[in-house]
């Protein structure tokens, strides 16, 4: 049994901006690749267009048995040279890339198959008048707009006449091939438009009714066609499956595989399995002629149970062991249900994840697991996420006994070719990584390693772990000579970091791919970290209509920067709730004058700052301001940053080398100060009370920080033994009514090597009020009586009026109003 590693694919996405020169580290463009594949075993004269290829050096291959014989001319934009492909690559796609003294390019794949290349040969538009086609021949071609293009082929009656095309697959474009066969009278006696299996390229299989010549043709399936709509059209008696049965089966296992063709019909072969996991596992068969590609077929670390008919009900359930298990089915005919019983345990939590269509099946599957009483636990129909019909379901198992999981089809369809593999396990430790996206609708932008002689590159990777903890290093075999990481460890506790590579200045020119992991710093833990990065290998906008998976990092020392950047190592801490600017310096190279795009690469947990700074034209300087929060932890951290200039006609990246930041407990709080009105022109204060200060030397200086210049707020010091601080605050007439919230006190605490800045009770605020209305004229002293008699008392003056409290002018201000 022959078998193939699922292909590595990937597509260009939109621009992958790059620089030309041979001085300057650059990404080369990788447009274009004639022929897009040859056959294994043989030399194969290949053709790549681009940009800034000029100082092309060689391909990075991303799978073995590839070896490049000879450069055979070098320009611009063309690079020809001479492939060695390996005799015992089995069919399908693999990815390579262009590497130049200044740069990696991005992924684009090279097919392998097992018959020769024939061109096609225009004008061959013309149903009379064919191209002839030979039996077990691949016909490298192009559909213009319009374009049809026919091949002729002579067959006896009875003989199998098989077809399969590559035309999405290739990664240029959206390309939806149509292929058909036509009798003499132009009458389709087969074709193919999509396919599960290969989604917009088809394939079919057909028996010539008759002696005589037929008519192949290949189109867009919408006559739309395009300058880089190409295709490889295989032309064959080869044997085509479309499924194979059981589809998966356990690591370094014998397993009996039936290959299933779309008639039913089926043959059987034995396949030793690898000894590892391998999730783009593909097979082809031995003993009949190999089909141009292989069927997706899942390697796992548990056994098999192949469904017994009749069970398509409880009673007649196929009986399972428990949890981890693959459950293999056929939903063979219309109307078909499939039950398996399982027994499982009280508080387990599974995962229920059925693989069809991930396999080529046209099945688009429902499960449900029920109770011994036919009670259901959980149904699901496409939450499976590899493909949108398969299925995903979480259940929580709430007492021991026999549990029964169902299958079946969404619309009660059925046939041969509908197999299923339902994977029942409970939660495995995993441990993935993975770098970001780094521009929208583009996953391929940076994610590679062109290092630059006497400098850096930096990448972000981010962690994935399940049931896994504590810290792990990174394991980085083959590096290009003079080039290496820069830090080892992944703390337990962080979620992502950046990983920085480093070359030194005499690093020879060069690049490999790398098979990066992470392994546990504790030996008795086995749950190896591998690299999964997902890229488009065709999209259109927001809909990706291909992606593949990627294990190796592909990595270069390439030529040097004409610039460097270091970070200022600060001479003080940064503080809890405190902020810190963090400066940048650039080192140019005389006559390099760009501006200077700076990314910050990576923040630890509690620590905010803006993700990009530049260093204008001619300038040498830039900072970032780190922000922490309440509950940063203490500790000491390496930040890096890295640049990105235009230099010639493209971009050129160098990133710096680490800088330790100490994080330290704040030596001061305080609470959100009590709320202080004041009226427009007048005075008021706001009071600060201090929690948990630290002892520190000297005065600290504290200041108000956002009020509006109309406001002013005189500054106070803070020494250790402070509680309580005042702060006189004056208004005039353009003070704005209202409140001003978001009021924090800012203070720098002296410590060894300077000022440290804390940020102390946030959230205060301010009210300025409008100026009360002037109180109304007292009324007048009564007048004494003229004839008061002597010795009688004077009429008591009445007494001064009450001041009012504030509530009460408003509402007599609001009574007046009325």
């Amino acid at each position: 049994m022959n078998f193939l590693r699922f292909p590595k694919l990937a597509t260009p996405a939109a621009c992958l901006l790059a620089l030309a020169g041979t001085a300057t580290a650059a990404y080369p463009g990788f447009s274009t690749m004639k022929p897009n594949g040859a056959q294994r075993g043989t030399d194969a004269k290949v053709t790549i267009t681009g940009e800034r290829l000029d100082d092309f050096e060689g391909m990075i291959f991303m799978s073995p048995g590839f070896t490049q014989k000879s450069v055979d001319k070098v320009e611009k934009n063309k690079v020809e040279l001479t492939l060695g492909v390996g005799a015992d690559i089995p069919p399908g796609y693999y990815m390579m890339r262009v590497r130049t003294k200044s740069g990696i390019s991005h992924m684009r794949p090279f097919f392998v198959g097992q018959f020769p290349n024939a061109e096609e040969k225009e004008p061959n538009n013309d149903f009379e008048v064919p191209q002839p086609a030979t039996l077990n021949t691949t016909v490298e071609g192009l559909v213009t707009n319009e374009d049809v293009d026919y091949y002729k082929v002579t067959l006896k009656k009875g003989e199998r006449l098989s077809l399969e095309v590559d035309g999405l697959r290739l990664g240029y474009v959206v390309f939806d091939p149509y292929i058909a066969v036509l009798n003499k009278d132009r009458f389709e006696v087969a074709n193919s438009d999509d396919t599960i299996l290969h989604r917009q390229d088809g394939f079919l299989t057909m028996t010539a009714p008759e002696d005589g010549d037929y008519t192949i043709m290949v189109r867009e399936s919408s006559y739309r066609g395009a300058g880089n709509n190409y295709y490889r059209l295989h032309i064959g008696n080869f044997r085509r499956p479309e499924a194979v049965y059981p589809s998966g089966g356990k690591i370094g296992s014998t397993t009996k595989v039936r290959f299933i063709d779309s008639t039913g019909e089926s043959f059987e072969e034995d396949v030793k399995l690898p000894a590892d996991t391998d999730e783009r596992y593909m097979l082809l068969p031995k003993s009949q002629g190999a089909p141009p590609s292989g069927n997706p077929f899942r390697v796992s670390a548990f056994d098999n149970t192949l469904e017994a008919e009749p069970n398509n009900d409880i009673a007649t359930a196929t009986t399972s062991a428990g949890d981890p298990i693959a459950l293999n089915g056929i939903i063979s005919e219309a109307k078909d249900v499939d039950f398996f019983k399982i027994p499982l345990k009280k508080g387990m939590r599974l995962d229920l994840r059925c693989y069809a269509q991930t396999l080529g099946s046209p099945l688009d599957p429902v499960i449900g697991i029920l109770n011994e009483k036919g009670g259901s636990l959980g149904n699901n129909d496409d939450g499976g996420g590899l493909r949108r019909l398969d299925s995903k379901l979480t259940v929580n198992i709430p007492a021991d006994g026999n549990y029964f999981i169902r299958v079946t089809d969404h619309l009660e369809r059925g046939g041969p070719t509908f197999v299923y593999r339902l994977e029942v396990v409970a939660s495995e430790p995993e441990l993935a990584f993975s770098s970001p996206e780094y521009s929208v609708n583009d996953t391929h932008l940076r994610q590679f390693v062109p290092v630059p002689r006497g400098g850096r590159y930096a990448t972000l990777v981010n962690i994935s772990r399940n049931n896994v903890s504590g810290d792990y290093k990174w394991t980085v075999p083959n590096l290009p000579p003079g080039v290496k990481l820069l830090n080892d460890v992944m703390p337990g506790n962080l979620p992502n970091t950046p990983l920085v590579f480093e070359a030194a200045a005499d690093a020879p020119l060069g690049g490999v791919a790398v098979p990066i992991k992470l392994t546990s710093v504790d030996p008795a833990v086995k749950t190896v970290g591998k690299l999964r990065q997902e890229f488009d290998m065709v999209r259109s906008g927001n809909v990706r209509y291909y992606s593949e998976i990627e294990d190796q990092l592909p990595i270069a020392a390439v030529e040097e920067a004409p610039y460097s950047l270091e970070i200022v190592k600060p001479a003080v801490p940064l503080v809890a709730q405190g902020l810190m600017d963090l400066k940048v310096v650039a080192k140019r190279k005389e006559g390099f004058k760009a501006p200077i795009r700076v990314f910050m690469m990576w923040k630890p947990p509690g620590i905010s700052s803006l993700g990009e700074a530049t260093i204008a034209e001619g300038q040498n300087e830039c900072s970032f301001t780190l922000d922490a929060n309440a509950n940063v932890a203490a500790g000491k951290w390496n930040f890096v940053v890295m640049g990105e200039a235009e230099a010639g006609n493209g971009r050129v990246y160098n990133a710096s080398p680490f800088c330790e930041v100490t994080t330290v407990p704040a030596f001061m709080t305080a609470p959100a100060m009590a709320l202080a009105a004041v009226e427009q022109g007048k005075e008021t204060e706001l009071t600060c009370k201090l929690d948990g200060v630290q002892a520190f030397n000297g005065d600290a200086q504290a200041e108000v920080v956002g009020v509006p210049d109309t406001i002013t707020i005189e500054s106070a010091k803070i020494n250790k033994d402070t509680k309580e601080v005042s702060f006189k605050v004056k208004t005039n007439e353009k003070s704005p009514v209202g409140k001003q919230g978001n009021l924090f006190v800012m203070v720098k605490v002296p410590v060894d090597g300077g000022l440290t800045t804390h940020r102390i009770a946030v959230g205060s605020t301010l009210r300025i009020d409008k100026p009360r209305p002037a109180p109304a004229a007292a009324p007048a002293a009564p007048a004494v009586a003229a004839n008061t008699k002597p010795g009688e008392a004077k009429p008591a003056a009445p007494a001064a009026p009450k001041p009012l409290s504030r509530l009460e002018q408003l509402r007599a201000e609001a009574q007046a109003k009325k």
